[in-house]
């Protein structure tokens, strides 16, 4: 008999599982804008989700270098042109990796001569981003001593390596990240070290912006601007110092819209073939593997809804067609993971364990494969977000945003439903689970030999 104190934490996790796959569903569908349940502007988080360039259009600008004002450096050699050139595929490469940094992971730069091409998708505002990227700036590490005196700069913007916003909780404002380069580390800690008990000035165009009083070495590559900044103030000045970290000057020649390559039908057709195949993935499941297929159908309803809103609230996701198929393949490994744990199941109480026993070491004999199989594609999905173009970060992004929730489902969420649903029923009920024994099909093999052994006798005399 089966007491009720033993069912009723069972009753609760389920119940728990099905508000939120319930919750999870209604939210995704159903946008609050008129005040219902006390929320104002709630939209469906599916539809917070970025899109890139082929399925939202977006703007692109066309920026052409400036000659008249290119470095000595490159205008007093026999190599000036290839310099020229090494040095747009620099201002290139800052570029793309300034507006990743931003969010814009879906962003495409391309050279043509000494014409740069940015395409950024989905982007509410983006005169003032163009703007920002074209308007040539230069950053200045100073000694301050008082706002009329003038010193010698003793670092510029060509040591930085990257910059981005942060939020000091302390405070309550917004800051600038900066990171220097190896050499611009170096340089920047010796400053640091001259200048301890001093005051180190910052200066964009010549422009005095602040000054900080510095009170020891700052040799880890890394420091921050402070200044009472809203966001908005510190991504334009942000945007500004990475600018000056250019290789090279750029003036903006054009600016316009695109339009979606592929646009809402080819949304449509993504939801429906991922829809139609996570029903087709449900069937087969419970077909297969019964009871131990509905509680992966439940752990991948919970999954799906998770994966969605994860990608609605990550920044650095903007999806595109190949981050769709990076989408339906991770719910495909995620259904691998829960066939391995099912047949490693039916493997342990083939061979004479208990039901609850056969799920314990099925799931931990399972757990190195699952492990390793998906680490390996972790790998792959990271090498893709570093060093892929920007399509291709996009499907890296999305691939392993899903492995890895994956993972979780199919190890800690399909274990506590299937746990749970055991709950309800006794050693008698394995036929409800796919399981059988061993010895049953061995028993019946010897008797077909038999009988084939006997016919065969008979046939003899």
């Amino acid at each position: 008999m089966i007491k009720s104190k033993s069912i009723a934490l069972p009753i609760v996790i389920l119940a728990v599982f099905s508000i939120l796959i319930v919750l999870g569903t209604v939210f995704a569908f159903v946008s609050l804008n008129n005040g219902e349940l006390g929320i104002y502007n709630y939209n469906a988080y599916p539809t917070c989700i970025k899109l890139g360039l082929d399925l939202s259009g977006g703007a692109y600008a066309v920026y052409e270098v400036d000659r008249d004002n290119l470095p000595e450096s490159m205008t007093d050699g026999e190599n000036d042109e290839q310099e020229i050139e090494m040095a747009i595929e620099g201002t290139r490469a800052s570029l793309e990796s300034l507006l990743f940094n931003k969010g814009y992971t879906e962003a495409q730069v391309s050279v043509y001569g000494d014409t740069i091409r940015v395409e950024v998708p989905d982007v509410d505002d983006p005169e003032r981003i163009f703007d920002l990227i074209g308007r040539p700036s230069s950053l200045e590490f100073k000694e301050y001593t008082d706002a009329e005196t003038v010193n010698e700069t003793l670092m510029t913007g060509d040591e930085i390596a990257e910059t981005g916003v942060t939020y000091n909780s302390e405070t309550g404002y917004y800051e600038v990240a900066l990171k220097f380069t190896s050499t611009g580390s170096d340089k920047f800690a010796e400053i640091t070290s001259d200048l301890t008990g001093k005051n180190l000035g910052i200066y964009i165009n010549g422009e005095y912006v602040m000054h900080a009083s510095v009170s020891e070495t700052i040799s880890g590559g890394q420091c921050s601007i402070s200044g009472n900044y809203s966001y908005d103030d510190a991504y334009a000045l942000a945007v500004q110092i990475q600018a000056g970290s250019f290789p090279l000057q750029l003036h903006m020649r054009e600016s316009s819209t695109l339009t979606a390559t592929l646009g809402d039908s080819a949304i449509k057709a993504g939801v429906i073939a991922g829809l139609v195949g996570l029903l087709l993935i449900i069937i087969y499941l419970i077909a297969i593997y019964r009871l131990m297929g509905v509680a992966a159908s439940i752990a991948l309803a919970y999954y799906t809804m998770t994966y969605v809103f994860f990608l609605s609230v990550f920044p650095w996701v903007q999806l595109t067609l190949s981050g769709i198929a990076g989408i339906l393949l991770s719910m495909g490994m995620a259904v691998d993971a829960n066939v391995i744990i099912f047949e490693r199941i039916k493997e342990e109480y083939a061979k004479g364990k208990s039901m609850r026993m056969s799920v314990s070491e099925g799931f931990k004999r399972s757990l190195g494969a699952i492990i390793d199989g998906n680490v390996t594609t972790i790998i792959g999905a990271v090498v893709l977000m570093l060093v892929g173009a920007s399509t291709i970060k996009g499907f890296g992004i999305t691939l392993l945003i899903g492995i890895v929730l994956s993972m979780f489902t199919s190890l800690l969420i399909t274990r506590i439903i299937l746990k749970s649903i055991m709950t309800f029923h006794s050693e008698k009920d394995v036929a409800l689970y796919a399981l059988k024994r061993k010895v049953e099909s061995d028993e019946a093999a010897a008797e077909e030999t038999a009988v084939g052994e006997e016919a065969q006798g008979g046939a003899a005399v």
